[in-house]
């Protein structure tokens, strides 16, 4: 077992000289089986090792002498060792999500934690073979595709399955043969999980009654189908790249045009593609919520909007076609602002920068920076969003404009309207983000000094 360990570590880079490892340590045989296969390797291949372990509090007694167990192991090998405690059937409340999905987001947040106090690296976890079996059996149950039957992968971004063509027996014999004391979980052996199904009934069945090495025939197929899917993934980054227009950590915008052009199947993976580019991952995408995204891109109008999964929407605004991650409503805000230092915003993560200057120090080919005639500006000048009645007069008319009148006509989403900037003073509005300045406050022949105004990104 450690030869294929290492050997899968080598042969798959999961592990490279010098990096942080993080183990997901249980106390349960598969994670204990893979605390001593990495501490064993980890001078051979030069990497640090550490290990996380989450009490999820809903075990008891049995949940504490886990923890013990888990403590004691890494104090007696010197291993650093992260422990949280968490109630996950309460946060899995709070979050209004399954048990098991709690007890994910938590781990991962957890790891998360670790990794940015180590210095960044990779999270290693226990998944073996029969693991990989019963994630195929269960997506196939729920409904899935060629991404979902490729189930785990050996590694993905910073996680890494070193064990994952390992089998429970090989673990459990490999065990018993060193005399490496683990912990039981008695919840695994009960058929009240899904999965636990899965495991002690549905897979019995199959291998007596169908095919007496199907964890095996599955395991194989999954990795036929992780073959197949890093083609597909290729033909769909090109297409994602010809119809996106905007990113940010929030929000996916594309062309609404040439999604409607495209096949229903390519249409679908670019509207996963672009959800995973905000969720972080397509853990809980189902076919169903493809078909609602693209049933809404061939008949949906402006400002329709549907809830998709977990936060995240998609809606039609115009020619776009538009993927939101929820996130807390912008509430309203006004600062005072300092001239010639940063600004922050913090409500929307934005600076600015306003500086007084000779006029023979206009550049009119910054298209960065925003000039007005500093002359006119009266009073105390402060940076907010919008209020209810806003106007005024875009450079260039003589009337003035509602400021809701120019969003709608620039196409700005309604989500999107209270995270635009607004400079005024006592008396107007000089200038709308992404937009003209008020026509009063522009430079003339008349202009001796000039406010220029540049925004950026977050630079607290």
């Amino acid at each position: 077992m450690y030869n294929l360990i290492k050997n899968n570590i080598i042969e798959k880079n999961l592990i490279n000289s010098g990096d942080n490892v993080l183990l997901a340590l249980s106390g349960g045989p598969d994670s204990v089986f893979l605390f001593h296969n990495l501490r064993k390797l980890r001078e051979i291949l030069s990497f640090n090792l550490y290990a996380s372990h989450i009490n999820h509090m809903y075990r008891g007694e049995d949940a504490i002498h886990d923890e013990e167990f888990v403590k004691y192991l890494c104090d007696k090998y010197g291993i650093k060792l992260f422990v949280k405690r968490k109630n996950a059937s309460e946060y899995a409340k709070e979050l209004k999500c399954t048990e098991e999905e709690a007890g994910r987001i938590l781990r991962y947040g957890f790891f998360k934690e670790n990794l940015s106090e180590v210095g960044g690296g990779k999270v290693a976890v226990a998944h073996n073979l029969n693991d990989q079996a019963e994630t195929v059996l269960q997506r196939i149950i729920r409904g899935t595709g060629v991404d979902g039957l490729s189930a785990m992968s050996f590694k993905k971004d910073s996680l890494i399955r070193p064990m994952l063509n390992v089998s429970r027996n090989e673990i459990m014999d490999y065990l018993h043969e060193n005399n490496y004391e683990y912990c039981i979980d008695i919840t695994n052996s009960q058929d009240i999980y899904g999965r636990n199904k899965i495991r002690l009934n549905l897979i019995p069945y199959l291998e007596k009654n169908f095919n007496p090495n199907i964890q095996n025939s599955l395991y194989r197929m999954a990795e036929a189908m992780e073959r197949d899917k890093k083609i597909i993934e290729k033909y769909v980054e090109l297409k994602f790249s010809e119809v996106l227009k905007e990113k940010s950590e929030y929000r996916i915008v594309m062309d609404l045009k040439t999604l409607k052009s495209l096949d229903m199947g390519e249409a679908g993976r670019i509207v996963r593609r672009g959800i995973e580019e905000l969720k972080g991952n397509t853990v809980n995408i189902e076919m169903k919520h493809i078909d609602y995204a693209i049933n809404l891109i061939n008949t949906g109008k402006t400002g329709k909007k549907i809830n998709l999964t977990e936060g995240i929407t998609a809606a039609i605004s115009y020619d776009n076609f538009i993927i939101n991650k929820t996130v807390e409503k912008v509430q309203d805000f006004e600062y005072n602002i300092d001239l010639n230092r940063l600004n922050y915003i913090k409500e929307i993560n934005k600076s600015l920068f306003l500086k007084v200057a000779d006029i023979s120090e206009a550049d009119i080919k910054d298209g960065n920076i925003i000039s007005l005639d500093y002359d006119l500006i009266k009073g105390k000048l402060i940076a907010r969003n919008r209020r209810a009645g806003d106007f005024m007069i875009p450079c260039g008319m003589s009337g003035s404009k509602k400021i809701k009148d120019i969003f709608i006509d620039m196409k700005i989403p309604a989500e999107d309207r209270q995270t635009k900037l607004i400079i005024a003073d006592d008396e107007n509005i000089l200038w709308l983000e992404g937009y003209r300045i008020n026509d009063k406050y522009k430079v003339s022949a008349a202009t001796k000094k000039i406010l220029n105004i540049s925004i950026g990104g977050n630079n607290e």
